[in-house]
């Protein structure tokens, strides 16, 4: 760990562009771990990943990269302190979807649980579910497109 801490080179906005746009393209390219992306074996590969990033540099950025002062305090009255880290960012994208696009006359809400192997306090566990844990989001979309419109994070009882 240590050694990655030496490592670190201070990013730019465009290197956070690409990130996400890189994010973006793994939604699109799915593959079964974070490594297989980066592999540069003839069967397997996907250039574009490691073209952008080496895998070392993504998990660094990955691994580093904040959206909230962990230093601040989380306001009283939030709608949803859980998400306070996530809130800036969750609220600007739901915001250029809505600038950007106006679904048609048919509409649904999707439920959708998120892999989410790490620690969270609000976890969900659906066994019949392909990933049975995760984070539980509903989204409001187009129903010819799929187009997301909004997003809402479930966070257990509070929400």
């Amino acid at each position: 760990a240590r050694s990655r801490e030496r490592d670190w080179i201070p990013t730019t906005k465009e290197e956070i562009k690409l990130l996400l746009g890189v994010w973006i393209l793994q939604g699109i390219v799915q593959k079964p771990t974070l490594n297989s992306y980066f592999t540069q074996q003839p069967l397997l590969e996907t250039p574009i990943f490691y073209q952008l990033f080496t895998e070392k540099r993504f998990c660094l950025l990955l691994k580093y990269l904040h959206f909230a002062d962990n230093g601040a305090a989380v306001p009283e009255d939030m709608l949803n302190p859980r998400l306070h880290k996530i809130r800036p960012i969750l609220e600007h994208l739901v915001e250029k979807f809505q600038q950007a696009y106006t679904p048609q006359r048919d509409i649904c809400i999707d439920e959708s649980l998120l892999l989410w192997k790490g620690r969270l306090g609000w976890k969900l566990y659906i066994p019949m579910k392909r990933a049975r844990f995760g984070m539980e989001s509903f989204r409001l979309c187009e129903s010819a497109s799929g187009y997301v419109w909004n997003i809402f994070v479930y966070t257990g009882k509070t929400t």
